[in-house]
């Protein structure tokens, strides 16, 4: 195959597609993994990285091609380089082919008289007239007489020469670098030329690191070539600029001609062609080198029976679906819940196809692609991850992609612990994701760290997401609230995540949860029985009504089928026959079953123990009544009511709270139960904002429970003056109608002055549907509960008592109504009386028993002022 000088149209490598070989810049670097490879072109040979590299050189209209390295420091791949390193003259006193010499007078530059001994074997353009041969070019031989020192001035020199296009290749540059022994000179050669390149010849370094940053961190260990290091550090500050290259991993095309080339080579068998594309597709996404991969398949080529298979792929440490031989697309529809993800990349899909025909049609060539960063919001569980790597399978199938796999990066692979370093880790992982997908869960973690280097990986992310955005796509992923705050912590994020391109994951129903957890059972081995299917159908829609942030969705459903999975086997153990019965479910699931409604003496029993309330008790057992009724029905509870506690103080409003939260969980109203009490101080914050944080922590303690808030007035006293009570209420009323069902809110205080509280937001009195009247106690019910908190102190009142105790309290109420306490007078009293009591015990009296009997003089006589 001949390559001619100034034009190349034969095969080429996808690999080099974006190496810029005229950029401009005083050197050209290769790095990644990939210039350690062997590649595959588009006429099946399997090249070195050399020979790809004179290639393009060639194409590129480069007459001389110039190697070095620190074995041989000068030599050349053809004939036609070598003869135009010698002088015109000399090149025609050569003498006729035979033994070797060292000594010719006619080499140009700073060599005097020196040949370079060895000449290369035949190569691309030395086998012109003979023909095409599949190795293209062989390895030079060695010029073992020429020192490091001639050798950089015979590079130098000819980069310096006008009238031949010269391009200087060092392919191992690492060992170049560290070994070379003509270090100063090489330097200041390196120098001088970075000052003066405007000659259109090219200088070559290729390394073995994985990323640019490596490069400059060795660079930097070698100590002898501070220029190199800053053009090298400045180009990677700025990744994408012309005159640096990766070259990274086979795409799926060279995959693809590695198989084939094997196969017409070695006769490797193919088990079932119909798996090669997706072979080829797994193949390609997985990081390995095609050297590599060739190994693997002349291994399979050379052992008797074996073939190319899925399955041997796979064993190869890629990923290959086992059972699953559906399409991206076909995947992606199987998804239940999802119509928002498939609607955005159908959409995707039919402007793809658009634009191709546009552009078939010589119309839109410079229309900018379509945006392909995408941010999910959702719970976890909701399939962001399942997607995610499904994404990568998408855009390749759409051509917007290369390969399309999928980095998954955490916190550690994109921030560092110290300072200047998180940049490099962050440029690191993108270089692993390019031509496809990096993924960032809880990409908030970036945002958040306040005393950390996330904003240093952020505007790494930033550079990198511009300047590579035709072989970069990005997708974060977390809470949606988190997930808000996180694009707003910088102005760049939003600009490169369109707004059409923010996919929320909604949480899976209670249906598609069922039948996820079942699919788990079964897969596991478990067959339930129908009982059993009906109480997880039940467990199940409990969780999904109580969930909160935290809800796994999928997760948790694998987590349930896994739990009741362990109790079923250990209970039946070889006897796998056996369904798996009610029994099986853990006992913390079991509390999500449906509760039958209590009797309500039962329900009221904790009542009992207090007087008069009978308001209170006419609701609960109201409630009771709707909820044996609709269950009767074969219908599900309903939300508990938000109530309204009015009264005077002391006549057990804040009792009835207290015992309100237990009562609603006995009913199965409420999954939890507990209270919460909160007053001003606790949902008030000092400046705007901080308030509505504040009322929303207090409903989420709250939730599954009740959230008591006494004196409710007090919240809206200052909003006449500016005060941020008035957000408080506006939060409360938006908290009570989100988490309707899963809290109750009691708002209690004076009739007048609740009032004034509803006043405060039009919403407020449609959320409290129901309110129940604290009336002033009688002064018999005061008197009894005088009795009632003696005997709590194991005392008892002597006849006589509770008439001076009625007299007492009828007292106290005329001479000052609205100071009066109802039951906490009451309390009060009983302490007067107490200590009239201890005045009368004399403990020096050994035989006086000690008093448990409250007397009438224990009464004090009524107040009159």
């Amino acid at each position: 195959m001949t390559e001619g000088p100034s034009a190349f149209s034969g095969p080429v490598v996808e690999r080099f597609g974006g190496a810029d070989l005229r950029s401009g810049e005083p050197f050209t670097i290769f790095y990644g993994p990939g210039v350690s490879d062997v590649f595959v072109d588009s006429a099946y040979q399997v090249c070195t990285l050399e020979q790809v590299l004179w290639r393009r050189l060639r194409a590129a209209g480069y007459e001389r091609i110039v190697f070095s390295s620190t074995d041989h420091p000068l030599y050349f791949r053809d004939a036609a380089s070598r003869d135009l390193s010698r002088s015109a003259p000399a090149r025609k006193q050569l003498p006729a082919p035979g033994p070797r010499t060292m000594r010719t007078p006619g080499m140009r530059g700073p060599m005097g008289n020196l040949r370079v001994t060895g000449a290369p074997r035949p190569g691309p353009a030395t086998e012109a007239a003979a023909g095409p041969r599949r190795d293209t070019a062989g390895p030079p031989r060695p010029a073992s007489a020429l020192s490091d020192p001639f050798a950089v001035m015979t590079l130098v020199d000819c980069l310096k020469q006008r009238d031949i296009r010269t391009a200087v290749v060092v392919p191992h540059a690492e060992n170049y670098l560290r070994y070379n022994r003509a270090s100063r000179p090489l330097a200041g050669a390196m120098a001088n030329w970075s000052a003066q390149h405007d000659n259109g010849n090219l200088w070559v370094l290729v390394f073995s690191m994985t990323t640019l940053e490596d490069v400059a961190r060795f660079v930097e260990t070698c100590h002898d070539y501070p220029l190199l290091e800053t053009y090298v550090r400045q180009q990677a500050r700025q990744p994408g600029r012309p005159g640096t290259a990766r070259i990274d991993y086979p795409q799926a095309a060279e995959t693809e001609r590695l198989i084939h080339a094997v196969r017409l080579r070695t006769g490797l068998r193919i088990e079932d062609w119909r798996e090669l594309d997706t072979m080829v597709r797994a193949m390609a996404t997985h990081p390995r080198k095609a050297r590599n991969w060739m190994a693997t398949l002349e291994q399979l080529a050379g052992s008797p029976g074996s073939a190319l298979s899925a399955a041997a792929v796979r064993e190869a440490g890629a990923a290959v679906a086992p059972a699953d031989a559906r399409g991206p697309w076909e995947r992606l529809a199987a998804m239940s819940g999802l119509d928002v993800v498939r609607d955005h990349f159908e959409q995707l899909r039919a402007e793809v196809e658009t634009m191709a025909v546009l552009r078939a049609d010589g119309r839109a060539e410079h229309a900018e692609p379509p945006s392909l960063h995408l941010v999910f919001t959702g719970n976890p569980g909701t399939g962001k991850t399942t997607v995610a790597r499904l994404a990568g399978e998408l855009y390749r199938d759409l051509g917007l992609l290369e390969r399309g796999h999928v980095v998954e990066a955490k916190m550690r692979d994109l921030v560092a612990g110290y300072v200047g370093q998180t940049a490099g880790l962050t440029d690191a992982t993108i270089d692993d994701a390019l031509d496809g997908v990096l993924f960032i869960d809880e990409a908030y973690g970036l945002s958040d760290q306040s005393d950390g280097f996330g904003d240093e990986a952020i505007q790494t992310l930033l550079t990198r997401m511009e300047n590579d955005r035709a072989r970069l796509v990005v997708i974060v992923a977390g809470y949606p609230d988190k997930m808000a705050e996180f694009l707003a912590a910088n102005p760049g994020l939003a600009s490169r995540f369109a707004e059409d391109n923010i996919l929320r994951f909604p949480d899976y129903p209670p249906d598609t949860l069922h039948t996820i957890a079942l699919r788990r059972l079964t897969e596991r081995g478990g067959r339930p029985s129908d009982e059993t299917t009906d109480r997880l159908r039940e467990i199940i829609t409990g969780m999904h009504h109580v969930r909160g942030d935290s809800f796994g969705n999928a997760r948790d459903m694998r987590t349930l089928a896994d739990s009741v999975f362990k109790r079923w086997a250990r209970r039946v153990r070889g006897r796998v026959a056996e369904p798996v019965t009610p029994e099986d479910v853990p006992a913390s699931y079991r509390e999500f079953l449906r509760r039958p409604a209590p009797d309500p003496t039962e329900l009221l029993a904790e009542l009992d123990a207090y007087v008069g309330l009978e308001a209170v008790r006419e609701v609960l057992t109201n409630l009771a009544g709707r909820l044996r009724l609709r269950q009767a029905r074969g219908q599900d509870g309903f939300a508990p009511p938000h109530l309204l506690f009015t009264g005077p103080p002391g006549t057990g409003k804040t009792t009835v709270a207290r015992l309100a939260g237990a009562m609603f969980r006995d009913l199965g109203l409420l999954r939890k139960g507990h209270v919460v009490e909160a007053g001003r101080a606790t949902l008030v914050g000092a400046y705007l904002g901080h308030t509505a944080r504040q009322t929303r922590q207090a409903v989420q303690d709250a939730m599954d429970g009740v959230l008591f808030i006494d004196e409710a007035y007090s919240l809206v006293s200052d909003a006449r003056h500016g005060g941020f009570g008035q957000e408080a209420v506006d939060t409360l009323v938006q908290e009570m109608e989100n988490r309707r069902g899963r809290l109750v809110v009691i708002a209690a205080g004076y009739p007048r002055e609740i009032d004034a509280f509803l006043a405060a937001n039009s919403g407020l009195p449609s959320r409290f549907t129901t309110r129940v009247e604290f009336p002033h106690y009688g002064i018999d019910d005061l008197v009894e509960i005088l009795r009632r908190m003696a005997a709590s102190e194991r005392c008892t009142l002597a006849p006589g008592v509770p008439e001076r105790a009625a007299a007492w309290l009828e007292a106290a109420r005329r001479l000052s109504p609205a100071e009066f306490g109802n039951a906490r007078t009451v309390r009060g009293l009983l302490e007067l009386m107490e200590a009239r009591m201890a005045a009368r015990y004399d403990p020096a009296d050994a035989g006086q028993a000690v008093p448990t009997e409250f007397l009438p003089e224990d009464v004090p006589d009524p107040p009159s002022r």
